[in-house]
């Protein structure tokens, strides 16, 4: 008998709301403005290396992972975002999942412009949408729910951890034989990896606390000391006998 796939509730956090809603009111208004009314919100919020070296434009490390290329980038980013980025929202709460997001975003964004600068073929091109923040939340994922089934292509069952892997696969081939989409896939990755990176440190710090909180208990143990009641003694003391 074929093995029934036990699927994981779904679940919307506030964290995760507010982003999903900036996400599509970025798309919405950056694509309506820059088609119909002749604005350039892609050159001022997009990550365009040329921009941020030359004007310091910083913001663009922040505001690219709002905008998106097409329809299709957009959702299957925001499906990624919901399904994913909830489960852990739920796990670490809000402000360290808000941390961890953006902490992805900006290192993939950051890697994307060191390689076009080191690379140097296109300093005008942009770089759009929230896929480096989104494949470290795979990366995060993979790790804490690497046993949980989740559908490839919504038809092949498979563990998360294995899931993590084969897109990682699939990045990593891009980046070797496309030319256009090369550099962003290895931003895609650079996100991973700072995601491990910002895991890896974030669970050696909280160790060392411990450890810290552990060692500072016991030491603190030679200088205890009881306390009486005075009032409680007198009471347990025994009273002088009389003689009538």
């Amino acid at each position: 008998m074929a093995k029934a796939v036990k699927m994981v509730p779904f679940r919307l956090t506030p964290a995760v709301k507010y982003l999903l809603i900036a996400i599509f009111a970025g798309f919405l208004i950056q694509q309506t403005a820059d088609q119909f009314f002749g604005a350039n919100l892609l050159g001022v919020l997009g990550l365009i290396p040329a921009a941020l070296v030359n004007q310091a434009w910083v913001w663009q490390l922040v505001t690219y992972a709002f905008l998106h290329g097409d329809p299709t980038h957009l959702f299957l980013n925001m499906m990624m975002l919901l399904f994913l980025g909830s489960e852990i929202e739920a796990l670490w709460g809000a402000r360290r999942f808000l941390t961890y997001y953006f902490f992805c975003s900006i290192s993939a964004g950051l890697v994307y412009l060191l390689l076009q600068v080191w690379i140097t073929q296109g300093l005008h091109t942009p770089m759009v949408g929230a896929s480096g923040a989104i494949y470290g939340l795979l990366t995060a994922y993979g790790i804490f729910f690497g046993e949980r089934t989740l559908l490839f292509m919504l038809l092949f069952p498979m563990k998360a951890k294995h899931f993590v892997w084969i897109l990682a696969g699939l990045e990593f081939f891009t980046s070797l034989y496309s030319r256009q989409g090369g550099l962003s896939s290895v931003a895609h990755l650079a996100g991973m990896a700072s995601g491990f990176l910002f895991l890896y440190v974030s669970t050696k710090w909280r160790q060392r606390q411990t450890q810290k909180s552990r060692t500072s208990k016991s030491s603190g143990k030679s200088h205890l000391r009881l306390v009486v009641d005075p009032a409680e003694e007198a009471e347990k003391k025994p009273k002088p006998k009389t003689w009538h």
